[in-house]
């Protein structure tokens, strides 16, 4: 780490639903399905930064059912923090 560096701590569910959320909005053409969102041209890399770092630390992403083990985190995340999105 350098002395720029911070750490974040999230609960495994969320960060693997970020994980797959960034891998298929932020990989895709250059990240054009997130064009509409994005304001600043540092944005997209700070995206690319952060699905780098969550690919470092979470191991489901190699799993042979890594499908199934998103669709489990993401009902978990719903489960946990979806009435706040109500």
């Amino acid at each position: 780490m350098t002395g720029d560096d911070i750490t974040v701590t999230l609960d495994r569910s969320v960060a693997l639903v970020l994980f797959e959320f960034l891998s298929r909005t932020t990989d895709e053409e250059d990240g054009e399905p997130l064009a509409e969102a994005l304001q600043f041209k540092s944005e997209l890399p700070a995206l690319w930064a952060t699905l780098a770092a969550l690919e470092d630390v979470l191991t489901e992403p190699f799993a042979a059912d890594y499908g199934a083990r998103v669709k489990a985190a993401r009902a978990d995340v719903f489960r946990k923090f979806g009435a706040a999105a109500k």
